[in-house]
């Protein structure tokens, strides 16, 4: 149990020095480490092998961390951190006779409610240490020192208020012993690292001091849907559907002319679109799900209707799901791209691969946890595809793609996309239109400005990819201060 809290302040402290105050970078990813690293110590020092799952849970859990202080893109780092938080969750729960490949749907989301489970063990831990063991064996000795002494200081307290009060030399004298000269700061970082120490002495006790029964296959639920209606439901939805696809053939597809002629503009038509689509996608997969959940089963297997118009309805899905891609597609034609866009045309590709699992689901394998596990290695492939593509980088590249194509672009928009971009948006300063070389070189002077050289306590928020544009905007020097009156 002291390791266990030496560990857990260790890693309070550390919070305080790599984390707090700073802007995520290398700090993070250490962390990170050091929290895992505790783990295995403490596996050694209690004796207690951690399960051979949480190393393959460690590979993308150290990608993910150390990609914060590769990225510097806002939204890639909120990912990357939260996966990494998440992650670390993961591991507490699957550390000792687990296994993840038998988390349904419902226990990937009761991750999140983790934290509240390290409470009971936290408790535990704090009663055991506060046992005064060192006063000797006779526990109740040290139940009676211990409210002894939460009786006297209250007293105490109200007798040195008194005193004071009534002599101004004892009060002169009770200030001059207790002097306390404490920031608000330092008050807020001690709390900080107390939170910190007490979230992990409770993360490492339910780890290591709490038997936890493993997820179990739900039993069969006694309420069924009939064929007949879940035909009804399907059958409608299909059918609504398909007059919807139908509508999208003749207009979408059917080139800017004939939105036009209908009264509207073809940016307007693909802008109302596309979230309105995803979320079909997004009801349309709870409702299959649910409906495949609960309908009657003859042994085991789905009848042949209810494959058909599953399979139908995924179908249909995609279509209205490429028509969606195709209304971003046209925004993008018209405005360019951005973060927001590139990651819905990421998001939809996500759903794809659901509703693929979902089919195999339906056709080949019936357990939900098989569709649960492949759901979260979806995502974790997601994040990791991200990662790897960079995006403020590629949008900057595809917003210079249609500028050299078209002459158009936002350059206030590219000029402020993180320091990812800055690779690909330097060779702004050599455009032909002098308008926009002026407006980006303008940009790039005043992110100058605000940069500093970090010093060598603020090392935590090293990241690669704003040194590497600190070296470029330096190098690039010269051209800015040419532009800095415009």
């Amino acid at each position: 149990m002291g390791a266990l809290l030496g560990i857990s302040l260790i890693l309070g402290l550390c919070f305080d020095y790599l984390i707090y105050g700073t802007i995520p970078g290398i700090g993070f990813s250490l962390y990170i480490a050091l929290a895992v690293a505790g783990l295995f110590v403490l596996s050694v020092y209690l004796k207690k092998p951690v399960s051979r799952q949480v190393l393959w849970l460690l590979i993308p859990m150290a990608l993910f961390s150390a990609m914060v202080f590769v990225r510097a893109s806002i939204l890639l780092t909120l990912l990357n951190v939260a996966a990494s938080f998440l992650l670390l969750l993961l591991i507490a729960r699957v550390s000792f006779g687990v296994s993840i490949r038998s988390f349904l749907i419902g226990d990937y989301f009761r991750i999140l409610l983790l934290p509240a489970q390290f409470l009971l063990p936290l408790l535990r831990t704090l009663a055991g240490a506060l046992a005064l063991r060192s006063i000797g064996t006779d526990k109740r000795v040290a139940w009676q020192v211990f409210k002894g002494v939460l009786m006297a200081i209250p007293i105490l307290f109200i007798f040195l208020l008194l005193f004071s009060s009534a002599d101004l030399l004892f009060q002169k004298y009770l200030s001059d012993i207790i002097h306390f000269d404490i920031e608000p700061e330092t008050v807020i970082r001690s709390a900080l690292v107390l939170m910190a120490a007490l979230a992990f002495t409770g993360a490492y006790s339910y780890v290591f001091l709490t038997a936890r029964k493993p997820p179990t296959e739900p039993k069969s639920s006694s309420y069924t849907l009939g064929h007949i209606e879940a035909s009804i439901l399907l059958g409608s939805i299909n059918a609504l559907f398909f007059i919807f696809i139908l509508v999208q053939l003749t207009y979408l597809f059917g080139g800017e002319s004939t939105i036009v002629s209908a009264g509207f503009t073809y940016a307007e038509y693909a802008r109302r679109g596309f979230f309105e689509l995803i979320a079909v996608a997004v009801i349309s997969f709870v409702l299959l799900w649910s409906t495949e959940k609960y309908i009657a089963k003859k042994d085991a297997q789905h009848s042949f209707i209810f494959k058909l118009f599953s399979s139908a309805l995924i179908a249909q899905v995609v279509l209205i799901m490429g028509s969606a891609v195709k209304r971003l597609l046209l925004y993008e034609q018209a405005y360019g791209f951005t973060t927001l866009r590139l990651y819905s045309h990421a998001f939809v590709i996500f759903l794809g691969v659901i509703f693929c699992l979902l089919l195999y689901k339906i056709y080949v394998d019936k357990r939900e946890s098989v569709l649960a596990f492949g759901m979260f290695a979806s995502l974790l492939l997601f994040l990791a595809v991200m990662n790897a593509l960079n995006p403020d980088a590629f949008i900057a590249a595809r917003n210079l793609e249609r500028f050299a194509a078209t002459g158009k672009l936002d350059t206030r928009y590219v000029s402020r996309l993180s320091d990812d971009a800055l690779p690909v948006t330097v060779a702004l300063l050599d455009a032909s239109q002098e308008e926009v070389c002026k407006s980006f070189a303008r940009e790039m002077y005043n992110r100058t400005q605000s940069l500093r050289e970090p010093s060598a306590s603020e090392w935590q928020s090293l990241n690669l990819s704003r040194l590497r544009a600190a070296e470029i905007l330096a190098s690039e020097m010269d051209k800015l201060e040419q532009f800095k009156e415009y």
